[in-house]
């Protein structure tokens, strides 16, 4: 899919794509004109992280009055070493096989990490392929996870679809965690009143969880979409984040919550991947030896082992 199979040629210092097909319902009457492509995921993405990268940032210094956000398209094509006409194609959805090295490229000149690197690979694949997709309301619980889940006595556990849906929960996570039973979406939790709330830094919870779905979640899922169009309707501050396109894998990080009456609680959050396809992943919260959060998992634990089954949350 990404190889070059001897269709680029090099014209002074750019790479030239000659290799591109017609996209079914795709029209340009011009290189500036309106383009219609039934998905432009890469596109979107490019537009979007461009106009985050200050010229300043990347050693640019023009003296004339720039009349866009970031970079131009021409500026992103000179630090790429690519021609501005196939990148401009590339924006438009216009070309949708641009190869590895071309994207290494064009990481590099907007300044991704290897992460939204990895996320742009992806974008492309989508792009190419543009198959219609969909997927169930609900995503299942791959098969045993939710015994697994239910076997970490020791730990809060959930597992997490790729939309931030609440597939499952132990006990111990249903008492310290009780606003993420399974049917709940983390996301709809964490953009409501009371997430608000309960979070002690709410706006890095909240740029964590966006990013953390958009590099997770496929656009073309019809959850997706429905996560997406409902908190974008519902909540300014989820739109601004949203259009930046940021994305993060979220492996450790902290999380501070408010819990009743203790106040103030940190623990940390581990995410382990699902092996396959599905896109869940197991969610275990720990917390430092001796610390409020560890006392809290600590009685936690014994409200559950005294009463085995659905119980009030601890607070």
């Amino acid at each position: 899919m990404w190889s070059f199979d001897g269709c680029c040629g090099r014209r002074g210092d750019a790479i030239v794509e000659t290799r591109s097909r017609h996209v079914p319902g795709t029209a340009c009457s011009d290189p500036g004109g309106t383009v219609t492509a039934p998905s432009a995921h890469l596109g979107d993405y490019l537009r979007a992280r461009r106009a985050l990268v200050r010229p300043t940032d990347v050693a640019i210094i023009s003296s004339r009055t720039r009349r866009v956000p970031g970079l131009r398209r021409s500026e992103v094509a000179q630090l790429a070493g690519i021609s501005q006409e196939y990148y401009l194609r590339l924006e438009q959805g216009r070309d949708r096989r641009p190869s590895h090295q071309v994207l290494a490229a064009i990481g590099r000149a907007l300044l991704l990490d290897p992460v939204a690197v990895e996320h742009m690979h992806r974008l492309a694949e989508l792009d190419e392929h543009d198959a219609p997709y969909a997927v169930p309301a609900k995503a299942a619980v791959v098969d045993g996870l939710t015994d697994l889940v239910d076997g970490l006595t020791d730990l809060p556990a959930l597992v997490i679809s790729a939309d931030q849906d609440v597939l499952a929960a132990n006990p111990l996570a249903r008492l310290v965690r009780p606003r993420l039973q399974p049917g709940s979406n983390v996301l709809f939790e964490l953009f409501s009143s009371h997430g608000r709330a309960d979070a002690v830094a709410w706006a890095d919870d909240a740029r964590r969880a966006v990013a953390n779905l958009r590099f997770h979640g496929d656009p073309r899922s019809t959850r997706y979409q429905e996560v997406v169009g409902t908190l974008a309707i519902r909540d300014d501050t989820f739109r601004t984040l949203w259009a930046r396109h940021d994305v993060e894998r979220q492996v450790v990080w902290p999380a501070q919550i408010r819990v009743g009456t203790l106040g103030a609680v940190d623990f940390v959050c581990h995410s382990l991947a699902v092996p396959g396809p599905s896109g869940q992943s197991l969610v275990t919260l720990t917390a430092k030896a001796g610390s409020a959060g560890a006392r809290l998992l600590q009685h936690a634990r014994r409200r559950s082992a005294a009463a085995p089954g659905p119980a009030a949350a601890v607070a």
